[in-house]
């Protein structure tokens, strides 16, 4: 995804065969750039609330049917600018209606926020629910539309796919450090392994055994400290991870920081296993020093 990690994303695409319609959501969400302004003066100088409250200016674009909509998000997905949300009317003669026009756009762009566009005796929320799966990614907008209505879902719709998107980046960089972590630690263990038995070897082999003894303290020590530099990183992991729990995580999202904390588990594992191997050459060491 190309869109800028450090500016918010508000694209926003209207799909209504009524040019009416697009003219309305125009206005509303990218009115004059000193309308703000003019809300604020009238009010200073008359007393008078402004119609809107100051809002965001929103980047749209228009379709007029199902099909040429579902085309719009496909090619911003590939191109790597997606639209945040989409507002779908529901009825669209003579093409797609708004139910397969959604079920369209998800396959293009699964992360795409929706408002259906919809009048009382268009279609039952129970045909809505059954054709659309339980979902937060689609909310209701009944026509006639309300200003206020309009800015809010708007506002609330890009902050939430903002919101996801930073969850997703954080989780991809957790996933990338542990998977780096784990190597890492996986071929530290090894070589640790390999190093200490070469080196008790040698030194059962050439030293007396009160000097074995006191080399292999030695060498505990200097583990005692790389397993505190081990624990560190892991610890900071394991940390991040249940932060993320406390994050609004969709069932993927949530799937993700499960496998990294389950990970996390592992690298303990590993961690505990070379000390179980410690405590074995250690009890070595001191039964041979007995005979």
């Amino acid at each position: 995804m190309k869109i800028d990690e450090t500016t918010d994303n508000r694209r926003i695409l209207v799909i209504d065969d009524n040019q009416d319609v697009h003219e309305g959501f125009r206005k509303i969400l990218t009115p004059p750039k000193d309308s703000d302004l003019l809300n604020q003066a009238r009010a200073a100088l008359f007393g008078e609330a402004p119609s809107l409250p100051p809002q965001e200016h929103y980047e749209l674009e228009f379709a007029n049917q199902g099909q040429e909509g579902f085309g719009h998000v496909h090619i911003a997905r590939q191109q790597g600018h997606p639209y945040a949300m989409a507002f779908v009317d529901m009825r669209m003669p003579p093409g797609w209606d708004g139910l397969e026009t959604i079920e369209h756009l998800w396959y293009a762009d699964p992360d795409i926020e929706i408002v259906i566009c919809t009048a009382y005796s268009d279609h039952p929320w129970e045909d809505v629910s059954r054709r659309i799966g339980d979902t937060d990614k689609v909310l209701i907008l009944m026509k006639p539309f309300n200003s206020i209505e309009v800015v809010q879902l708007a506002h609330s719709l890009t902050k939430k796919w903002n919101l996801t998107r930073s969850v997703k980046l954080q989780l991809e960089n957790l996933a990338s450090c542990k998977n780096q972590r784990t190597t890492e630690l996986c071929e530290a263990k090894d070589r640790l392994q390999e190093t200490i038995a070469r080196r008790i070897a040698d030194t059962m082999k050439d030293q007396p055994q009160d000097a074995v003894a006191a080399a292999f303290r030695q060498k505990e020590e200097f583990l005692a400290i790389m397993s505190h530099e081990i624990l560190a990183p892991m610890n900071e992991l394991v940390g991040k991870v249940s932060l993320m729990f406390d994050s609004p995580l969709n069932p993927g999202q949530r799937e993700h920081a499960t496998t990294i904390q389950r990970c996390a588990k592992d690298l303990l594992t590993l961690h505990n296993d070379m000390h179980e191997f410690l405590a074995g050459r250690r009890q070595e060491t001191r039964s041979e020093s007995r005979q």
